[in-house]
């Protein structure tokens, strides 16, 4: 329960060390308390009754076993209360009673079993009643903390700090327990409470905390962050970390974060004690040049066990198979202009990937549907965005390909992307045959994240095709 509130903020308080990267910092006990127990009471300890008996009266001393103070109370055998009066620091009581009656004695103290017992018949010469208190929890006592300090004992809030006093809990479990306590404008402070016995009591010193911005940084994960020039943290693959930074009073700090292969993203933050959010929206570096590949190796790929590279006497060229996507590493266009070569192997279509985002996993997905397509009408061109490596969404209505997809041979994809505008064209190289596979606008709410991005293939069921003599150039500004 609490016993109290907390006094006046302390004016002097202990830095803390700050773990650099952690996800949230804390200042961990390390059996700094110290942990009291009741005297107990040896059986051969002499008791003597202090009050002079007077005629017609009679003393009943109760003696506790452990020496703590407790609350008496003594009933007549109607329940009706006669007196009260607690133990003091030498755990006993005497009360001045009727001669032969027998009175109830009832014990309560904090953390232990409550007792009632009864008197024999008072006696001429007085009483003396042993009463064994039996433990049923620990305490914990708290030093002055700053005033909504929250005390969590395994997870669960058990007191918030007031102003003008320290604060008590006296019903803890023996055993073992977890402490946190923290604060909006200081740093969380944890321990762990072990081996508590019932009866035990704990004591805390004074407790280590600091004034500090509890800053939240979001961006991409693996991300590193800086505070005035000086590493402090690294985002995780949630997009965000927490971390607590020292600050006794409101000051400007530069915040910065950098990623490789993203332009770094810094601002000027005025910071106060207390919870911040900064949201780092990293751009990409562009690549400024093309690129174009023969498939000799796959050197320029991040690609995916299923791809294989497939030679004869002439040249080689790029076997794409399975669901995994690989794409061009460390490039990253906006705007550009591609052609590549493909072959239908088994006839059932081809599928490539455009802007890829590999932090996000972010992309648009194209399908080319061949005559042998068994889960899409063939002959047709299909579109779906591809939003944090989930299931493709399709997001347009399937386009007739006027190009024989049967013919023999291999077909040319040019593919031309300006803004949030993607155009395709087809040619069949057996019968010089083309097709304007139109120009598809990005119109979802969601298109200023697939700005960006890399250039790749895969599949979408069982299609089997090849790739070769892709050229790649980015647009000119």
């Amino acid at each position: 329960m609490l016993r109290g509130t907390v006094t006046s903020l302390m004016t002097s308080l202990c830095l803390i060390a700050i773990f650099q990267g952690a996800f949230a910092v804390k200042v961990s006990a390390q059996r700094q308390y110290s942990v009291e127990k009741p005297r107990e009471r040896a059986s051969s300890e002499t008791i003597s009754i202090a009050t002079k008996v007077r005629p017609t009266k009679s003393v009943l001393a109760v003696v506790l076993d452990p020496v703590i103070n407790a609350q008496f109370e003594i009933k007549d055998l109607k329940n009706k209360l006669v007196q009260t009066q607690e133990a003091g620091e030498a755990g006993q009581a005497e009360f001045e009673l009727e001669r032969s009656r027998i009175y109830q004695v009832e014990v309560s103290a904090p953390n232990y079993v409550s007792v009632s017992k009864k008197s024999n018949p008072m006696g001429a010469t007085g009483q003396i009643m042993r009463i064994r208190l039996v433990p049923k929890f620990a305490s914990i006592n708290f030093p002055p903390l700053p005033a909504d300090s929250q005390i969590l004992i395994d997870d669960i809030l058990r007191a918030t700090a007031g102003e003008g006093g320290t604060i008590s809990i006296d019903d803890l479990a023996p055993g073992n327990h977890t402490l946190l306590i923290r604060h909006p404008e200081y740093n969380d402070y944890s321990g762990k409470l072990e081996n508590l016995e019932a009866g035990a009591t704990v004591t805390y010193p004074r407790i280590p905390l600091t004034r500090v911005a509890k800053l939240t940084v979001q961006g991409l994960a693996g991300a590193v962050v800086l505070v005035n020039g000086a590493f402090w943290a690294r985002i995780g693959p949630a997009g965000e970390v927490k971390f607590d930074y020292p600050l006794e009073r409101a000051s400007e700090h530069t915040i910065r974060v950098e990623l490789p292969g993203y332009q770094s993203w810094s601002s000027t933050e005025m910071l106060t004690p207390g919870a911040h959010t900064i949201s780092a929206a990293l751009l990409p570096e562009i690549t400024s040049t093309g690129t174009s590949d023969f498939f000799d190796n796959l050197s320029l790929w991040n690609a995916p066990s299923t791809w294989k590279i497939v030679s004869d006497n002439r040249s080689s060229k790029l076997e794409v198979s399975g669901n995994n996507l690989g794409a061009l590493r460390d490039k990253t266009y906006r705007d550009f202009v591609a052609n590549f070569t493909i072959w239908l192997e088994n006839g059932q279509g081809a599928t490539w990937a455009v802007r890829v985002d590999q932090q996000r996993r972010n992309y648009y997905l194209f399908h080319l549907a061949g005559p042998k397509s068994t889960t899409h009408t063939p002959n047709r061109f299909y579109t779906y965005l591809i939003k944090d490596g989930g299931e493709p969404v399709e997001v347009s209505t399937p386009v007739p390909v006027l190009v024989d997809l049967a013919q023999p041979g291999s077909f040319t994809i040019t593919i031309t992307v300006k803004g949030y505008n993607i155009k395709h064209n087809i040619v069949g190289n057996h019968k010089v045959e083309e097709s304007d596979l139109g120009i598809w606008t990005d119109t979802t709410r969601t298109r200023d994240l697939f700005l960006y991005g890399s250039f790749g293939f895969r599949c979408l069921s069982s299609e089997i095709f090849s790739v070769d003599d892709l050229y790649f150039e980015p647009a000119k500004e």
